[in-house]
């Protein structure tokens, strides 16, 4: 909160590189595994972070026997200098798409099981960015809801893509399409013999229900209320385990199930009787207008999805 106070009074290139090497230290938690990064000797490392400590007049780092630990101005220091490289790569980014270059670095992150859909949106956005924009660095999260958002709030991420069921303030959403989900039960579970639909509704009552803990399941699959309930997962992945072990049923995307449908392992509860439509959205921080790269990828998302849908949407 005082680093302005700190900064020496002209704040050159030279010292931009010192607190470059510094993060990097940092980030490898010692200066010999620095050593790989920056391609430089620990002893180099060492003299470069002591001429940052004087240039700032302040001991950043204690290093020695008991192993490299920042001091509390260090951590400080630390997270003022990521703040600055992010500036400076914004800056840049900002002066590349004012001449119309795409360029810089994209961060999305998308719903944990969308590598298992066909028709997923995000595959084709990808892949047309990559070709029209070959140096544009990418990076992919994949999250369950609740921390796409957070990753788009915290500003980790730029556009996230997943189910949001409860908006949050800070946040835009967009309807980019819709994807059928359906309740599934798997061999060895009593749900999976059943033959009628009347057989069904007898053996539901008595099933163990898993729920997706990042969402109210009693507003989102009603079918879930009254239902017994002792386990639950963050993931989408957790959810397709506890429905293996063939003592839950569970709710999971058609075209991630499928994988164990067409194996004979799961099946749908009632052919379908319980299916339901999960709206697939784009987020992005509110009051944050995206660079000339976040919104080339906003509209080959939206233009990808409405490929898939047949329904145009307003760019």
């Amino acid at each position: 909160m005082y680093i302005a106070w700190m900064l020496p009074p002209s704040f050159s290139k030279a010292d931009m590189h010192l607190l470059y090497v510094f993060s990097a230290v940092v980030e490898a938690r010692g200066f010999s595994a620095a050593q790989i990064s920056l391609n430089v000797s620990a002893s180099t490392i060492s003299r470069q972070i002591s001429d940052l400590e004087t240039r700032l007049g302040m001991r950043l780092c204690q290093r020695g026997r008991k192993g490299f630990r920042l001091t509390d101005k260090g951590e400080i220091v630390y997270s003022a200098s990521q703040k600055l490289f992010a500036s400076l790569e914004h800056f840049g980014e900002v002066v590349d798409g004012t001449r119309g270059k795409l360029v810089g670095r994209l961060s999305v992150a998308a719903i944990d099981n969308w590598a298992f859909n066909d028709d997923a949106p995000i595959v084709g956005a990808l892949g047309e960015l990559t070709r029209i924009a070959p140096d544009v660095s990418v990076e992919v999260h994949s999250l369950a809801p609740d921390d796409i958002e957070i990753a788009v709030q915290d500003g980790q991420v730029s556009v996230g893509v997943g189910v949001f069921h409860k908006h949050k303030p800070g946040l835009i959403y967009e309807l980019l399409g819709t994807e059928k989900i359906g309740l599934y039960c798997a061999q060895g579970h009593p749900l999976y013999e059943a033959a009628t639909r009347a057989e069904v509704e007898r053996l539901l009552p008595e099933a163990n229900y898993c729920k997706r803990a990042y969402l109210n399941e009693d507003q989102v699959a009603p079918i879930s209320i009254g239902l017994r309930s002792n386990a639950s997962a963050h993931q989408i992945e957790g959810i397709a385990i506890l429905v293996l072990t063939g003592g839950y049923i569970g709710y999971l995307p058609e075209s991630f199930a499928n994988i164990w449908v067409r194996e004979g392992r799961m099946r749908s509860v009632g052919d379908g009787l319980y299916d339901l439509k999960s709206e697939i959205k784009l987020v992005r921080k509110r009051g944050e207008d995206p660079n000339l790269l976040g919104k080339t990828f906003i509209q080959l998302l939206k233009d990808a999805s409405s490929r898939v849908s047949g329904v145009k949407l307003i760019g």
